[in-house]
């Protein structure tokens, strides 16, 4: 059985590589932090569903990759959990971090790939193919020295408090890290709460509510969720649409709520609502078809899910705004949903918004 560990022992030698452990989820507005050093047990699988129900006890902390269907990045399992040997848990202080200095590194025809992507997307969008995907590109950056990913995690919670903050360590030692704003679910009490998080704009821009395109593009997301919970659950609800603002982008937000009957917990929710048309698309095989032609890009966990499982309270979250960091090196993952009224250029300054939590946390 996991136990909490003290500080002490958290900084004594010969437990994991100082301030970095297996994973960490965190989510500054609750007060919630947990740290895992070392694991007791490991579950690895290609069912989401299966793997979920599996896992007895706990809490056991995890993430899985956006495709199962693809290889996995080099030390990261396609979906792996972990039960910890031990964890650390608080409500701590943030301390500010200083990052070394970074650069974007220049992806020469990057741009006029992405307008040709677009470009094609928006062709298939108005021939019925499709009614919306998820385009995803990375950003390169280089730091002068090695990235330190511990001083990168507190200077994302304490940039983000809102949004849950996660950080993976791989088996090779990179690490996958990063702050989303998109819970997929939470299991407690018997209930499930989902959130529906599509249509991004500029903090502050009042037309974000009353515009069609984003309108759209947030109702699709939301009837996926309802459809799928109304499937496996009882008493759907959803809560006022409203916008979350973030320090670098407002979202359109839709709670949304039910109860699950005897026997149904956080497996079959996560196989119900994952992936979301917020990450992939709608119709969602048509979407999985485009990305899987055109796109030309390896997701790996970018798009997935990771948090935690336990009897009593289970979240999963969406791995989005993220970063995989090898050395010096972190490759970022950004993504704009494309639909009909989309352009290339405004689609491109949102990624280019979406990149700002991890670029300016990374002192690029």
């Amino acid at each position: 059985m996991a136990r909490t560990a003290t500080s002490a022992e958290l900084q004594a030698p010969g437990l994991e590589p100082a301030g970095l452990p297996l994973f960490v989820w965190s989510h500054p507005q609750a007060g919630l932090r947990f740290a895992v050093q070392g694991e007791l047990e490991r579950r690895e699988g290609a069912s989401l569903r299966e793997v979920l129900k599996g896992l007895e006890g706990g809490p056991w902390f995890g993430a899985s990759v956006f495709d199962p269907a693809r290889p996995a990045w080099p030390g990261f399992p396609r979906l792996r959990f972990v039960r910890p040997a031990l964890l650390s848990s608080s409500d701590g202080e943030y301390v500010p971090a200083d990052p070394a200095p970074a650069r974007i590194v220049e992806q020469p025809g990057e741009r006029k790939r992405w307008t040709a992507l677009v470009d094609r997307a928006l062709q298939e969008i108005r021939r019925g193919a499709l009614d919306k995907v998820v385009l995803a590109r990375a950003i390169e950056v280089q730091a002068e020295k090695e990235i330190d990913c511990a001083a990168l995690l507190r200077a994302l919670e304490q940039r983000y408090p809102s949004c849950r903050t996660f950080l993976v360590r791989g088996d090779d030692g990179a690490v996958f890290l990063g702050a989303t704003p998109e819970l997929l679910c939470r299991v407690e009490g018997g209930r499930v709460f989902a959130e529906a998080v599509a249509g991004s704009s500029n903090p502050g821009d009042a037309g974000l509510l009353t515009s069609n395109k984003d309108l759209r593009e947030h109702g699709w997301v939301v009837e996926h969720i309802v459809r799928a919970l109304s499937g496996i659950a009882e008493e759907v609800r959803c809560g006022p649409r409203t916008v979350r603002e973030l320090a670098n982008v407002a979202h359109l937000y839709t709670p949304i709520e039910a109860r699950l009957p005897p026997g149904r917990g956080i497996a079959e929710v996560a196989a119900a609502l994952h992936p979301t048309p917020a990450v992939l698309g709608s119709p969602p095989a048509a979407a999985r078809r485009f990305l899987d032609a055109h796109e030309g890009l390896d997701r790996g966990l970018y798009g997935g899910l990771v948090g935690f499982v336990s009897p009593e309270r289970s979240e999963l979250a969406v791995a989005l705004r993220c970063a995989l960091v090898r050395g010096r090196r972190a490759r970022l993952f950004v993504g704009a949903g494309i639909v009909e009224g989309s352009s290339p250029e405004e689609e491109w300054a949102e990624t280019e918004l979406k990149a700002r939590a991890l670029l300016e946390a990374l002192g690029a």
